[in-house]
């Protein structure tokens, strides 16, 4: 952290230009400039701007590398310079509220997210397993395939083992995961007749990847949320 007087000198010195030179630029004595170089004195507003005018640079320029400067009681009596420490205050309070608006967004935006895929509320991953035996014809009741025995008109050997083939021939098992319960069975009209699907009513547990994506990005966020309030000095100090 340099002086003015340091900054002063160092700026001349990569103009390469002697105090002499440099003090008939301005427009001061170079016992001034000494003075000045040395930190013994302090310029007057007008007398800065001259200084600034002869190194051809702006006041951000310049003050840079004083910003965090141990010398501010003493640079304070220039006004410009007081007017531009002034700004970067007030610069520097809306970089932090803004950082701190971010964290607190990237904290409770985390957690919720990672709670909505936690509690499975976008994806679902409960579903419930119906189950289908075969097409039932327009004629049959619905219980034709666990039944069938009870509805032969001809109980001979040779008629149960005919039906029995046919049941078989007929037997072509469908299921359907469901995301909701609808019921222990439901009828679904089909080409050829209906088919009756039942369920156990016990919910089957299918991961699904979207939840843990939503984990992880509402963890990342939290975590990134937690860095940027970690790092707050650094990234809203002076330039």
């Amino acid at each position: 952290m340099s002086t003015l007087g340091q900054q002063l000198k160092q700026l001349r010195n990569n103009k390469k230009l002697s105090q002499p030179e440099f003090a008939e630029q301005v427009g001061i004595e170079q016992s001034y400039l000494s003075k000045l170089e040395n930190d013994k004195s302090i310029p007057s507003n007008d007398i800065f701007r001259s200084l600034l005018l002869a190194l051809d640079m702006s006041i951000d320029e310049f003050m840079k590398p004083l910003a965090a400067s141990h010398d501010k009681a003493r640079l304070i009596q220039i006004t410009d310079v007081e007017q531009w420490l002034k700004k970067q205050a007030v610069n520097t309070s809306a970089k932090q509220r803004t950082l701190i608006y971010l964290v607190m967004f990237l904290i409770s935006f985390g957690c919720a997210l990672f709670y909505v895929g936690h509690k499975n509320y976008v994806f679902n991953e409960r579903f419930y397993e119906y189950r289908s035996i075969g097409i039932i014809k327009a004629d049959e009741p619905l219980n034709v395939f666990n039944h069938w025995k009870n509805y032969i008109i001809d109980p001979s050997a040779e008629k149960r083992a005919e039906k029995l083939k046919e049941m078989l021939a007929r037997r072509v098992e469908l299921f359907k995961l469901m995301d909701e319960y609808i019921g222990e069975s439901f009828v679904e009209e089909v080409t050829g007749g209906k088919r009756v699907y039942t369920t156990d009513a016990i919910p089957r547990f299918i991961s699904h990847a979207g939840n843990s994506w939503l984990e992880f990005i509402g963890l990342f966020a939290v975590v990134f949320g937690l860095a940027l309030a970690l790092f707050e000095p650094k990234l809203t100090r002076h330039p």
